[in-house]
């Protein structure tokens, strides 16, 4: 279930639902304790740690091979948030980590970054022992996925869906200058833990013919949104219904839920942006 947080007694409840997430598959699969075995010839190693460069532990690693079978490796990271994983000779091996985290009484996955680019690729061992390292981001590009904030493919952060009609007030004319804030609420947290102080802000101008507006790569975490929007030079309030063309309300606080039952994404781990849409309209 989602989760909605109350504001005014005579208005809406809203919560948010985004991201994207799947579990991965594949015919075979194989596990490698952190830091079994001593033979150092076709092993992938590293160490998982999270903004502050805290070791991670408990994280889920996996390294996939599309050759052939379609073989895939799973491991954890241990205390001190390093793996091991022994893979075999074949190349095309592509690794993946995922941390397990609870907010709002609900579990997300969320996929981890990489030190660099390059560490994205797909890899050979060639006998020998390789290190790829993990680091936690609340946002930015996920380099091998495509990106989407339509469809919130491709950052760490969560993507919302704005929509200029609704069934209450007028929607916003073509050229209006519409500014939507998320502040986060007193005492909220990211992901990771750490005080969420930065509201997000975003400034779309209305087109003709075009209902929907993306903000994405947002880090998650609760927040307010307001929006306004300048017409003529006219700046006039803007309501908002959650998932609802009909109930509109002056503001909404919500958070971003996780996708499905995935026990791993690899996009942001959250739910897509199209199945909790805000529809809009301004104040008359």
């Amino acid at each position: 279930m989602r989760k909605s947080l109350p504001f005014k007694p005579y208005l809406l409840m809203g919560a948010l639902l985004l991201g994207i997430g799947f579990s991965s598959c594949s015919k075979s699969s194989a596990k490698e304790p952190s830091g079994g075995g001593t033979d150092q010839a076709n092993v992938v190693t590293g160490i998982a740690v999270d903004a502050q460069g805290r070791p991670l532990a408990g994280v889920k690693v996996r390294a996939e091979n599309p050759t052939g079978d379609n073989i895939h490796i799973d491991g954890t990271t241990g205390a001190d948030g390093r793996y091991k994983l022994k893979l075999t000779s074949i190349g095309g091996w592509k690794i993946y980590a995922w941390k397990e985290v609870t907010y709002q009484d609900q579990v997300y996955h969320l996929r981890l970054g990489m030190k660099t680019d390059q560490d994205y690729d797909a890899f050979a061992t060639e006998g020998k022992t390789l290190v790829r390292d993990f680091v936690w981001k609340l946002s930015g590009r996920i380099p091998d996925r495509s990106a989407s904030f339509e469809n919130g493919w491709g950052y760490f952060g969560a993507s919302l869906r704005l929509v200029n009609y609704n069934d209450v007030v007028p929607e916003m004319p073509a050229g209006a200058k519409l500014t939507v804030t998320l502040t986060p609420v007193n005492g909220a947290k990211y992901l990771d833990g750490s005080a969420a102080t930065t509201p997000v802000v975003k400034t779309f101008t209305i087109q003709n013919g075009k209902p929907n507006y993306y903000m994405g790569d947002v880090p998650v975490t609760t927040y307010r949104i307001t929006a306004q929007c300048e017409v003529n030079g006219v700046t006039k309030k803007v309501f908002i219904g959650a998932s609802s063309a009909s109930n509109l309300t002056e503001w909404i606080e919500f958070y971003f839920d996780p996708s499905g039952s995935s026990s791993g994404s690899y996009e942001s781990g959250l739910q897509s942006p199209n199945d909790f849409p805000f529809y809009l309209g301004r104040q008359s």
